[in-house]
Parts: C-alpha cells; sequence; structure tokens
C-alpha cells in the first residue's frame, strides 16, 4: 500500500492515552482538512472511518501516521486498543475483545452504538481529545475531573461522534457537550481505575493482597466480578450481597437484550463500585458478603462455553463458596 514519505508541515503529536481516531482527528482540525479526505492523503485505499479504526487499525496506518508525524512508530502503536494486548487480555481484536471493548456498531462512518465515552469537562479544554480508556468498559470515569463519563447525548440519546460533528458537538441534535456538567464518580471506583491506568502504562499491579499478579489475571477477575454483579439471571444475589455496604446497583442497558457491552457508561460506574468492594481486602471482600447472602461459587462465576475463570479468582470461589466449604459453616 503506498503511503507517501514526506512529512507534513502540521503534525500535531499524540496526547497521553490518546486513541488514534481523535489524533487523526486533531490533525484533520489543525490542517483544516475532511477525516475522509485526511484518509486519502495518509493512507490511499485503506478503510478507517467505517470501521472501528481503534480496535482494527492497521499496521499500515500505524507506520504512515509515524512517517507523516515524525512520531515514533512504537508511540503510534500505543494510540491504537492493539497496544493492551499481553496487559488487558491475551488478545484484543474484532473478532476476540474478551468484552473488555465498549463496541461502536459502525454503519457506513455512522455508530449506532455508544462505544465511545466521553468527558464533558474535557471537552470544555483548549485541546479536548480522548483517552483510549474511554473505550474501556472497566474504566468508567475520568479520574482528572473525578467525573462519571457520558456516552450519549442527554437531549436526543444520539452516540457520540466526534469524527463528524467534531468533539464539543452532538451529531444528532448539534447540542454543546461541553457545556453539560457530569455526575461525580465514586472515591472507591476512581482509586480502582487510577491503579488501573497505570497497570496499563507498564506498572506492576500493587492492588492490596494481589500485589504481583499477572496483569492479565487482574483484569480477568475484575472482568469476571463485574458480569457477576450485572448477570441476568444469577447477578440478583451477587447485587443484594452487596446491597448493605454499596446499596442499589442500577443496570441500565441501551439494547433489548442485555450485556455488559451494551451497558451504559453510567450503570458501568455502579457496577465498579461493586467489582471495587469486592476486590477490597482481597479475598474476604468478596468471601465475607457473598458467603452471607449464599451466593456461591456457581452464582458468581457460573460455568460457560469459553470463559475462563483466573486461577487466583477460581481458587478462592473452590477454597470458599462452595456448599460445604469453610464458609459455608
Amino acid at each position: 500500500m503506498r503511503t507517501g514519505v514526506s512529512r507534513w508541515h502540521i503534525r500535531p503529536s499524540p496526547l497521553p492515552r490518546e486513541s488514534v481516531s481523535s489524533w487523526l482527528i486533531r490533525i484533520a482540525a489543525a490542517k483544516g482538512t475532511k477525516h475522509h479526505s485526511l484518509m486519502k492523503e495518509l493512507a490511499p485505499g485503506l478503510e478507517f472511518w467505517t470501521r472501528d479504526g481503534d480496535l482494527v487499525a492497521s499496521p499500515e496506518l500505524v507506520r504512515a501516521l509515524a512517517v507523516k508525524t515524525g512520531t515514533p512508530l512504537e508511540r503510534c502503536r500505543r494510540t491504537t486498543l492493539g497496544a493492551y494486548e499481553g496487559v488487558l487480555a491475551e488478545s484484543i481484536s474484532g473478532a476476540n475483545q474478551s468484552f473488555m471493548v465498549v463496541p461502536l456498531g459502525v454503519r457506513h462512518r455512522i455508530r449506532k452504538a455508544h462505544g465511545q465515552a466521553f468527558c464533558p469537562h474535557c471537552l470544555a479544554d483548549d485541546t479536548p481529545y480522548l483517552p483510549l480508556t474511554w473505550r474501556l468498559r472497566l474504566f468508567p470515569a475520568y479520574t482528572k475531573h473525578a467525573a462519571v463519563l457520558m456516552d450519549a447525548c442527554p437531549d436526543c440519546d444520539a452516540p457520540y461522534q466526534p469524527h463528524r460533528s467534531g468533539f464539543r458537538h452532538c451529531d444528532g441534535c448539534g447540542l454543546d457537550l461541553s457545556a453539560l456538567s457530569a455526575s461525580i464518580a465514586a472515591p472507591s471506583v476512581l482509586v480502582l481505575q487510577a491503579h488501573n491506568e497505570a497497570v496499563l502504562d507498564g506498572r506492576a499491579v500493587a492492588w492490596p493482597h494481589l500485589h504481583g499478579i499477572h496483569p492479565i489475571a487482574f483484569f480477568a477477575i475484575q472482568l469476571a466480578l463485574f458480569r457477576a454483579i450485572a448477570a441476568k439471571r444469577w447477578g440478583k444475589r451477587v447485587r443484594e450481597a452487596l446491597h448493605p455496604s454499596i446499596g442499589e446497583i442500577d443496570l441500565d442497558y441501551r439494547t433489548a437484550n442485555p450485556s455488559i457491552r451494551s451497558m451504559t457508561v453510567s450503570a458501568a460506574h455502579g457496577v465498579m463500585r461493586g467489582v471495587s468492594r469486592l476486590l477490597r481486602g482481597w479475598p474476604f471482600g468478596l468471601v465475607g458478603p457473598c458467603g452471607e447472602a449464599r451466593a456461591w461459587a456457581s452464582w458468581i462465576v457460573p460455568e460457560e462455553p469459553g470463559v475462563q475463570t483466573p486461577f487466583a479468582l477460581r481458587h478462592v470461589l473452590d477454597t470458599y463458596l462452595r456448599p460445604g466449604s469453610s464458609n459455608a459453616r
């Protein structure tokens, strides 16, 4: 594929944790060109806006960006979700997202799903941009502003589409999203997310009583607990176990078929409150409330085809949360 060799005169650098789609939107704005025209100049014949570019950005695109912007190749690669392979999950791709990435539902450059979250306070900044973590299910807040993210226009419920109307305005009704106020995130969610962000940036897992565990296992435990709390059939017992300590967890979805991938970001924030509570004082933050509510292992992590439970979690469940275990007596 022909990508050209000349470096752009106007070439904004990627910002901390910025996604490749956000970076391309900023480059196009700085150059005064349209997004699809920029792609034709950058990598002719390569589809980007008609797909989930953050998720499936090709090596050709990454190399072209490195050449055109003068940015080191590895730094360009870190603007794609594939940079989190081996940390967030073993594989992150269109075929296997491990439920970690919230889908965009792309149809001919239009996004039908609410997979891109945003922080209205950030949109009001001089240089708004979108971190990669705002595409991830386990990251429903922005720690800098202690804010719960948003994933839709509050007036028309349209998905956030900054490649169509810019960072600050709703593509559906034109509402100024930067003028909105975000809900305040729970301190427990902010603490856990700040730790998770540090792990994504390359630091070792340092969560109390889980020091040194592999990042993939650490995130897999969180995802398993998230699914346990949000589960349609068995999750009620887990939520009842959590109710005395954190109150009600409201589940809200964007589709008729509930799943953690169609859950609203505000509901995900509520579930992450529960995840943080279950991780507290590991493993007894999980064992205590679930044991008292008789939420046994089969309710927390039911046997499902293709779903593997991390050993660190399976060992706790087998030891404490099986009928007949020490915690059951």
